[in-house]
């Protein structure tokens, strides 16, 4: 075949491919690539006037890293969720059995079963948990109602309503600060089964659903692994977050959507790559304040900002029709 033609037609699909993914802004599905999906709980959308909130560190496996989290700072719901669930709508392109877990830490308190807990809901053809890690494994657990009439699965001990898991950790909060984060998702009180999966018989939308059950349990991302890939590949804390699909997207918003930064997160200077020429560049931080405006010529900039503090900022441009929006965190 005339390299031409191939060139043509990569570039073509190439370009269809990457004209879907969009800024992550809450509602877009989160999009698994090679049996891998990473959330960062805080880019989900948290219920208005609800007791969620959010939280930053330092994080001490990931050297100059930090790790920002949610958690739940209202009255605790033992007995049903609260109904202030968190949506994370997901994009699966690749059908199988995945697993589930979630880093997360106890963040008040001294004992391993308190304040170590959040409601999880699964939307799959199947959600189940099992003591082994295999997809499966006997025994097997899955939700109520529908462990209720299912004469191949037993309901979890403890707390399970409306579809829901009672998800769990029991890390010590005093101990070693390099083992207080984890990623640790059991259910099933007494008798922890520590593998939580969900399958996907097609691909397409579905979700994952967070509601509040303890507070002070602190969550800091979600990943999902299918059974073929390993928990050390899925869970290196150094995995970006996935990208999120947008099927509303044309070949048109290619070029905002190639603008990239470098090294993010930063502790001083990043360097901004694929621009708009002639961009006039804005950073504002998490509350929408201005920090600085930038006026640049060509494709690629560096930009000092290592006098800002740490935390969490936007850089964005003010051309209508290339306009994009970026995530910066300092570090």
């Amino acid at each position: 075949m005339n390299k031409n033609i191939v060139f043509f037609i990569v570039s073509i699909v190439s370009i269809q491919l990457f004209a879907q993914t969009a800024t992550c802004d809450g509602s877009l599905p989160f999009e698994e690539k090679d049996g891998i999906l990473t959330i960062e709980m805080e880019s989900g959308i948290l219920p208005s006037g609800s007791d969620w909130k959010t939280g930053s560190e330092e994080d001490p496996n990931l050297s100059g890293g930090t790790i920002n989290y949610i958690y739940w700072d209202g009255t605790e719901f033992f007995s049903q969720p609260s109904g202030a669930t968190i949506t994370y709508n997901i994009k699966i392109n690749n059908p199988g059995t995945y697993r589930l877990a979630w880093r997360g830490r106890i963040g008040k308190g001294t004992s391993r079963g308190e304040h170590n807990d959040a409601w999880l809901k699964i939307e799959a053809d199947d959600f189940f948990a099992t003591k082994q890690n295999s997809a499966t494994a006997t025994p097997a657990l899955e939700p109520k109602p529908s462990c209720s009439s299912n004469p191949d699965r037993a309901c979890p001990e403890g707390s399970t309503r409306d579809g829901f898991f009672k998800a769990f950790m029991n890390r010590d909060p005093t101990g070693d600060e390099l083992r207080r984060w984890g990623f640790v998702t059991n259910t099933n009180d007494g008798d922890s089964f520590r593998f939580i999966w969900a399958t996907f018989n097609n691909p397409g939308n579905y979700s994952i659903i967070v509601d509040a059950r303890s507070n002070s349990f602190f969550m800091d991302k979600i990943v999902l692994r299918r059974s073929n890939v390993s928990d050390s590949t899925a869970q290196n804390l150094n995995n970006p977050e996935s990208n999120c699909y947008d099927a509303s997207l044309s070949t048109n918003d290619i070029i905002k959507q190639k603008v990239s930064i470098y090294p993010n997160p930063t502790n001083g200077k990043i360097e901004i790559k694929n621009l708009p020429e002639n961009s006039k560049l804005i950073i504002t931080d998490i509350l929408g304040a201005r920090v600085r405006v930038i006026n640049t010529k060509t494709a690629s900039e560096a930009i000092d900002i290592s006098n800002l503090k740490k935390g969490i900022y936007f850089i964005s441009n003010s051309d209508k029709k290339n306009h994009f929006v970026k995530k910066i965190v300092k570090i």
